[in-house]
């Protein structure tokens, strides 16, 4: 165990690429999860239960967000992200035997969600586990990057291999397999890492405690903003086809556009963000942000506006996450107040708004429209640029015990 600053300030690429290997394929089984509708339709299925099997998996996902932490503690960091992939790989096993009962794709759901919640709270932990502050950015900046290229290149592909092979049977069975091996990785980078340095891991389960501290110290403003930009990115997202249309555009090339500038950015600019102040840079994305809502809503049917504002977006947006990370487990480490819990009160606000804001935006777009829906959004993404303003560049007053 070390103090933040002794600790290194690079990972041994040994260890750290296998990790993001297998984060890109339990991203890659998250993302095919939206295949279940073309695969219920294939079967002769009742398409509209995709949806149902899905959501399902929300309760699992709240769950394992509130209880990954106290696991971790117990039985050790990589060994719950491990069995996180296994329960990953049964998910995308029992989606693969859908077409033999349905019901065995409810199970599927409630597997992926407490898999997927339990590997996306812990993994950015093990990068925060191991690295000083001032280097934490850009290997979660990385960390985001290969979990977005899973997310993103997971449906075309799919559909390729199920179009290739004929049935989306052998893409689940696959993918079963591919997160079979990402838990295999995963051991393997484990046993790589024993003996870095590392943090302390005494307070990494979630407490009412421990949640009110970070949540009434500085710690809570960037941990709001990325409850509020997640709402941006899930109104925009959730409802891009309703968007498209209003504008006579192919609702696909938002999805490449955003997926392809994304995982560029997020691989090309991580070593460059990490040398930058992160108030500034976080105000910088935050103003692209609201200028591709604001491109957004004054397009009409151009395409070209059309790439451009998800491009913008997606430099924007696409950076958020790691950058708010970054500040707030910085923050939290300055009032020595709990990292590993503040790195998961920050995810479980990001679940909050992903999950959360579809719903309202869906309202919106039913009483008032595509635009009123936009425009609610531009003013919720307005909301961080006020809250930015409002922390303070100098250490919060610290904690009376430490709790890395």
């Amino acid at each position: 165990m070390s103090a933040p600053a002794e600790l290194p300030s690079a990972l041994k690429a040994t260890a750290f690429i296998p990790f993001l290997v297998a984060s890109a394929a339990l991203a890659a089984a998250y993302g095919a999860s939206f295949l279940l509708a073309d695969y219920l339709r294939a079967s002769g299925l009742d398409v509209s239960m995709a949806g149902t099997v899905i959501s399902s998996g929300i309760f699992t996902m709240i769950i394992s967000s509130l209880f990954a932490g106290w696991i971790a503690q117990r039985i050790g960091l990589m060994s719950t992200i491990i069995a996180a992939a296994g329960a990953m790989s049964a998910a995308m096993l029992a989606f693969g035997l859908t077409r033999v009962d349905l019901r065995i794709a409810f199970a599927g759901g409630l597997l992926l969600g407490l898999g997927w919640s339990a590997f996306n709270i812990l993994a950015p932990l093990q990068i925060i586990h191991h690295l000083k502050p001032s280097a934490r950015i850009r290997y979660l900046t990385l960390l985001s990057g290969a979990q977005m290229a899973g997310l993103g290149f997971a449906s075309p592909t799919g559909h390729f291999l199920a179009h290739r092979f004929g049935s989306f049977y052998v893409v689940y069975i696959g993918l079963a397999c591919v997160c079979l091996s990402a838990a295999v990785a995963l051991a393997i980078v484990r046993k790589l890492m024993q003996g870095t340095p590392h943090l302390s891991m005494a307070a990494v389960g979630i407490t009412p405690s421990l949640a009110a501290s970070v949540l009434c110290s500085t710690t809570r403003m960037p941990i709001a903003m990325i409850g509020l930009a997640a709402c941006a990115f899930a109104g925009l997202s959730t409802y891009q086809t309703a968007y498209a249309e209003s504008r006579h555009l192919p609702a696909e090339l938002f999805f490449l556009t955003f997926t392809l500038t994304t995982v560029v950015c997020r691989f090309t600019l991580a070593p460059a963000i990490s040398r930058l102040p992160v108030r500034k840079l976080a105000f910088a994305l935050f103003i692209a942000t609201l200028a591709a809502l604001a491109l957004f809503i004054c397009n009409r049917s151009s395409s070209i506006v059309y790439v451009i504002s998800a491009c913008v977006f997606a430099i924007g947006y696409g950076l958020t996450y790691s950058t708010l990370n970054s500040m707030a487990v910085n923050l939290a480490g300055d009032a020595e107040l709990s990292v590993p819990v503040t790195s998961q009160v920050f995810t479980i606000a990001y679940f909050a708004g992903v999950f959360g804001f579809p719903y309202i935006a869906g309202m919106l777009v039913a009483h008032g429209g595509i635009n009123l829906m936009l425009t609610v959004t531009l003013a919720i993404a307005s909301v961080n640029v006020l809250l930015l303003a409002r922390t303070h560049s100098g250490s919060p007053r610290p904690a009376v015990t430490a709790h890395y």
